[in-house]
């Protein structure tokens, strides 16, 4: 077996992951293919748990030579994103599938276990092919079991488009060898402590492939249908500048509510979901036309200014020689106290004295902000910070 290299992979145009939001509003796959990939520290650290998922499954099974395995794990070990808490949150979901292999092997003593299998349900979606993290076939069962190592938004399987394309091609695949009758699709999410089972029947996952799958797949491979928001436009490319989103929004902040001079408990209730909504949109719209302002792009009414920052040490290690030969020795928490506790600590004036050369305060963030606020544009004000 070749090196595990999972972000060197291709990706369907159609793709399994996002499917929740094709399915919903079939022309979003068009609009985003006009704006550029831009990976994220949270999908790299996913790549990077994913991969580290599959080293230990490999090693479990012994089906990739013991060297090569220990080779690449000790690459991963000098990855920026290794862990202690990245050991822990990986042998959870290994231990999950562990048990699963060992329950299915109990009643079928040979079953076929595929890690990090290609996938293809191009059958019912163009060119559409995922891949699954695990998938385990045997004696008319299908298992499709998958990773999600994040903590901040929790997913369940129940009616996941993304697993059920994975247990489509799964069944297209082993079906007609294997007379499979379930399939039984799991998520596990160690940070979160979910793990989510959703179980239907062969039948049922292909009538949902021929029924709802399929006419929006056409659609979203073709551009056509109708612009639909909702929660899916949250991974959008286009989500930025999508006017459909921004219709949505403006017609959620308009909603009326009755003339009271106080909002009911019931009102109140009701403004929530529409306020994280809300706020989500307006995060990604300063999001995108902050990040254009960086790249040169003059929004009339704003500038661009340092955002709010905090001081820090240069040193902690000349911080802590030069406080204890000042003869300031209670310093700590369990570390280093921070630059403000600090302070109060040893008084403003003789910690400037001892340790004000140790101080730095980087430039803050470029922050979008109205042209009346009164900090100085961005880039006399990073100028200054680097004096």
């Amino acid at each position: 077996m070749s090196e595990i290299q999972h972000s060197s992979r291709a990706h369907a145009r159609l793709n399994a992951s996002s499917s929740h939001r094709w399915m919903m509003c079939p022309p979003s796959v068009k609009l985003s293919e006009q704006f550029a990939d831009k990976p994220s520290t949270y999908a790299e650290e996913g790549t990077f748990l994913h991969e580290l998922c599959e080293l230990k499954l490999h090693r479990y099974l012994g089906d990739m030579a013991p060297d090569l395995i220990e080779q690449q794990y000790a690459e991963h070990r000098d990855n920026d994103f290794y862990s202690d808490e990245a050991e822990s949150v990986t042998d959870e979901y290994v231990a999950f599938c562990i048990e699963t292999i060992e329950a299915v092997r109990s009643s079928c003593p040979d079953p076929l276990i595929m890690v990090e299998h290609r996938l293809d349900y191009s059958e019912y979606v163009p060119d559409g092919f995922g891949t699954g993290d695990l998938v385990i076939v045997a004696d008319g069962v299908l298992e499709v079991i998958d990773f999600k190592g994040g903590r901040g938004v929790r997913v369940e399987a129940h009616r996941n488009s993304q697993l059920m394309l994975y247990g489509l091609g799964a069944l297209l695949e082993f079906d007609p060898l294997y007379d499979i009758h379930t399939v039984r699709m799991t998520i596990v999410q160690p940070r979160l402590s979910n793990t989510s089972t959703y179980e239907m029947t062969a039948d049922d996952l292909v009538r949902w492939a021929e029924t709802d799958v399929r006419p929006k797949a056409l659609l979203a491979y073709e551009g056509k249908g109708e612009f639909c928001a909702g929660e899916w436009c949250r991974f959008c490319k286009a989500r930025y500048t999508c006017r459909k989103r921004s219709e949505y929004h403006m017609s959620l902040a308009e909603r009326d509510f009755r003339h009271p001079d106080l909002l009911s408990d019931e009102e109140i209730a009701d403004i929530l979901p529409v306020a994280e909504s809300l706020n989500s949109w307006v995060q990604d719209l300063l999001a995108y036309a902050t990040q254009e302002a960086v790249d040169g792009k003059s929004w009339p009414g704003y500038k661009l200014v340092a955002g709010r920052t905090v001081r820090k040490y240069t040193s902690e290690a000349e911080v802590i020689k030069a406080a204890t030969e000042a003869g300031y020795t209670d310093i700590y928490k369990t570390s280093l106290l921070g630059v403000g506790d600090l302070e109060k600590r040893l008084g403003r004036k003789k910690f400037n004295e001892v340790l004000g050369k140790f101080i730095i305060k980087p430039a803050g963030a470029p922050t979008l902000v109205p042209e009346t606020d009164p900090r100085k544009p961005y880039s006399d004000a990073a100028s200054d910070f680097n004096q």
